[in-house]
């Protein structure tokens, strides 16, 4: 037996996880968040008062019961879900600078209606 991410018993597939996350984050249409001003749909984005927690914390519950390692050179990390989905989280994108999850589901053979995305994590506009 591995070592499960957040301590799950068993190894999670995605479409487990996009359940309990769609409750804390916004969902529609396979996308988590808001599109971003890019031309596809594939970036998105998140408003938060503390982007980098906000992250974090949607990275650890996307990413549930996955076996996680760190990315070379310190700049994150990348869990793999039972399904063959990789979900990678740095804190640091480096696109904009601002912290970032991809999930990307072209090994998924269970991801339901979840779409392949980059969700950045910006600060709340005022």
């Amino acid at each position: 037996m591995g070592v499960y991410k957040g301590g799950a018993s068993y190894y999670h597939n995605i479409s487990e996880n996009v359940t309990t996350v769609s409750h804390f984050y916004s969902y529609k249409d396979g996308y988590f968040g808001e599109k971003s001003k890019s031309k596809d749909n594939y970036v998105r984005i998140i408003e938060s008062e503390n982007p980098l927690s906000t992250a974090k914390d949607f990275y650890d519950k996307i990413g549930y019961g996955g076996i996680e390692k760190p990315l070379k050179g310190g700049k994150g990390y990348i869990t793999k879900m039972e399904d063959g989905t990789i979900l990678t989280y740095r804190p640091i994108s480096s696109s904009d600078g601002s912290p970032a999850v991809e999930i990307n589901i072209k090994g998924s053979d269970s991801h339901g209606k979840l779409k392949s995305q980059k969700i950045h994590f910006t600060e709340v506009k005022q």
